[in-house]
């Protein structure tokens, strides 16, 4: 459940804060929820990849959408890719990757405050 949570908050937030800030405030949104939010590294993980990947291909095909295409024939003709799909996919992967480090890091740092047990000698 806490997983479903931060996806959708890392994405909402990323979302209403990215219209008037620039692209990399996905990465402290998602750092900010994963220190807040407790999980595990692979929870924090995915859930900033998911959260700012989807996001970021949502925004992507909605500009292309928009622009019918100019936008896109545009970048295809920089990269050596045929498919403006593929743009839209590769926009999703670099989202995805920010989100990922930046929920990586708030729950690292999460970790640093946390004052783990010891093991005892019997058990």
């Amino acid at each position: 459940m806490k997983f479903i949570i931060r996806l959708l908050l890392i994405a909402i937030f990323s979302y209403l804060l990215s219209l008037v800030m620039p692209w990399w405030i996905l990465i402290l949104v998602a750092g900010i929820l994963s220190f807040i939010l407790p999980g595990g590294n692979f929870n924090a993980i995915l859930s900033g990849l998911l959260g700012g990947g989807l996001l970021w291909m949502v925004m992507a095909w909605k500009v292309d959408v928009e622009t019918n295409s100019i936008m896109s024939t545009k970048i295809i003709q920089l990269f050596p890719i045929d498919d403006v799909n593929m743009i839209i996919i590769a926009t999703g992967v670099l989202g995805g990757i920010a989100g990922a480090l930046g929920a990586f890091t708030g729950n690292s740092f999460r970790q640093i405050f946390i004052k783990k047990k010891e093991k005892s000698f019997y058990s």
